[in-house]
C-alpha cells in the first residue's frame, strides 16, 4: 500500500515527486502542532486495528466451527487473497478521499487478518508469542519515534527498503516453489525485520512531509493512510519475529 500519494490540487504530481525542502502551508510552529495531531490519530488507528485483530484471532481459536471453516479446502488461501484486494482498494479509497469507505475497508482488513493470524496460536507457544509481540512493539515504537523526530531526509532509505522488500518477495517465491531451503527462509526473516525497521521510520517521516504540503484538509486522510501503513509495519515485524524467536508446539 506504499503507493503514490496524489495531492488534491491542480497538479498530478505526488508529494514524493516534489523536491525537498518541502514548501509548507504552515508556519514552523503550527506545522509541529498539526504533525503531532496526525501522529496521535495515526497511532490510534494502529491501536484500534491491533485490538480488533487480537479479538478476531481469539474468537477464531475458541470457535470450533470457525476453525473448521478456516481449514476447509481453499478458505485460508481465499482470505489471504482477500487481504491483498482490501489493501489495494483501501489505498484507492484514500487517494479518492473516500474516508468512510477507507475506514470500513481498514476495519475489514484487521478482522480478516486476525482470522488468518489465529493459526499462530496453534503453531507457537503462547509465551513465545508474547515475547515476539513485546520485541516487535519496542522496535516499532523506537523506529516510529526516530522517524518522527529525526531531521534527516529518509526518502532514500525508504526507497532502498521498498526495493529490498520487493527483492525478498521474489526470492521467497523462488524458495517456496523451487529451492525449498529452510536456511534461506530463516535468513529472509532476518532481512525482512531489518527492512521493516527502516520502513517504519520512513512511514512516520513521510507523514510529516504529507502534512507539510497537504494543508489542514489533509489531516484525517493522512492519519488514516499513515495508520494503515504503520499497522502493516507492525504486523510484518511481529510475524517475522515469531518465526525467528517462536517455540513451536
Amino acid at each position: 500500500m506504499n503507493e503514490e500519494w496524489n495531492q488534491k490540487d491542480n497538479t498530478d504530481a505526488s508529494w514524493e515527486e516534489m523536491e525537498t525542502p518541502y514548501v509548507s502551508r504552515y508556519t514552523a510552529e503550527m506545522l509541529q502542532g498539526v504533525q503531532g495531531q496526525v501522529a496521535v490519530r495515526s497511532f490510534l488507528v494502529v491501536f484500534v486495528g491491533l485490538i480488533i485483530t487480537t479479538i478476531a484471532s481469539y474468537m477464531t481459536i475458541f470457535s470450533g466451527s470457525m476453525l473448521e471453516a478456516l481449514f476447509s479446502r481453499g478458505v485460508f488461501q481465499i482470505l489471504l487473497i482477500a487481504e491483498i484486494v482490501v489493501v489495494l482498494v483501501n489505498s484507492w479509497a484514500i487517494r479518492k478521499d473516500n474516508l468512510i469507505l477507507a475506514g470500513i475497508l481498514y476495519l475489514s482488513y484487521t478482522i480478516i487478518n486476525g482470522i488468518t493470524m489465529s493459526v499462530i496460536f496453534l503453531a507457537y507457544d503462547v509465551a513465545s508469542i508474547k515475547e515476539a509481540f513485546l520485541v516487535a512493539a519496542v522496535i516499532f515504537g523506537v523506529m516510529a519515534a526516530y522517524g518522527y523526530f529525526t531531521k534527516k531526509d529518509l526518502t532514500q532509505i525508504g526507497s532502498v527498503c521498498m526495493m529490498g522488500l520487493l527483492g525478498v518477495i521474489l526470492v521467497s517465491l523462488l524458495n517456496m516453489f523451487l529451492l525449498h531451503n529452510s536456511g534461506l527462509e530463516l535468513m529472509l526473516d532476518y532481512v525482512v525485520v531489518l527492512l521493516f525497521v527502516g520502513i517504519t521510520a520512513y512511514d512516520m517521516y513521510k507523514m510529516k512531509q504529507m502534512i507539510a504540503v497537504g494543508g489542514e484538509n489533509e489531516i484525517n486522510r493522512v492519519a488514516l493512510y499513515t495508520g494503515m501503513q504503520l499497522y502493516l509495519d507492525f504486523i510484518n515485524l511481529f510475524l517475522r519475529l515469531i518465526r525467528i524467536m517462536g517455540k513451536k508446539r
